[in-house]
């Protein structure tokens, strides 16, 4: 089966939160086949685009496009089918086994009869067949953040949409499911981001959007971003961005 594509588009998106604005006016668009990383400091307003982008919250003004249809428009049964999201955090609200917490992320499609197959296959991708059988309120901190990730990945949303996927997970994990996101876009997914480790972004990714104070400070290609410059100006840091062969090696230097 043809992998399912989504264009995304945010024309002067502005959220509030108890009448204080986060996001400011946001131009951008996510295509598929690019995988992007959004980045900032703390407060950015990384987290509330991931979810006004995935409809959690509502945006103050402007517009969210899914392909041609303005997402307002789209009934939530089927923007469950277009767009599968991770938060940046989630605790199970009761034991369940890991494989049917994997299988929730197969609500939206029904019934499907290769439930299991599909649930073994995104236990793999994260390297979690062994905890297949295992109670999630048995886990620890990292196992339950790739068990969380494989229900992202159990289903055939065209768009993911993912905060801080690898935050508690060890370097080996990080790498792996970094390589599995690049996979994912390279069928034809458009996937979005948030991440705080600006070596994986600039490895991995097509595209980067620097968010600062609410406003995208910045947005292209890694090697057009991530530029001492910018940094400074966003971060309040110096640094170096040490590029060999496509891959560059963030230097945090010292406090501006």
């Amino acid at each position: 089966m043809k992998t399912p594509t989504l264009q995304v588009s945010c024309r002067d998106l502005s959220l509030e939160r108890r009448r204080t604005p986060v996001l400011r006016e946001i131009n951008c668009a996510f295509s598929p086949g690019e995988l992007t990383a959004v980045v900032g400091p703390n407060g950015a307003g990384k987290s509330s685009l991931l979810e006004t982008l995935a409809g959690v919250l509502a945006p103050a003004s402007g517009h969210i496009e899914l392909g041609d249809r303005d997402a307002t428009a789209i009934p939530a049964a089927e923007r469950a089918r277009l767009c599968a999201y991770l938060p940046q955090s989630e605790a199970p609200a009761w034991s369940l086994c890991v494989a049917d917490l994997v299988a929730l992320g197969l609500l939206p499609w029904g019934r499907a009869a290769d439930r299991p197959q599909r649930v073994a296959a995104a236990l793999e991708l994260v390297d979690a067949t062994h905890l297949s059988g295992r109670a999630v309120t048995r886990l620890s901190g990292g196992e339950l953040r790739r068990v969380q990730l494989a229900r992202l990945l159990v289903g055939d949303a065209p768009l993911l949409i993912a905060d801080e996927p690898t935050a508690a997970l060890d370097i080996r994990h990080q790498l792996q499911l970094m390589h599995t996101f690049r996979n994912q876009a390279d069928a034809g997914k458009t996937v979005v981001l948030a991440l705080h480790d600006l070596s994986l972004a600039a490895r991995f990714c097509d595209r980067i959007l620097l968010l600062c104070d609410g406003r995208l400070a910045a947005q292209g290609a890694p090697q057009d971003v991530f530029t001492p410059a910018l940094i400074g100006d966003v971060y309040g840091v110096s640094c170096e961005f040490r590029w060999r062969d496509g891959v560059a090696d963030f230097v945090p230097l010292d406090l501006l």
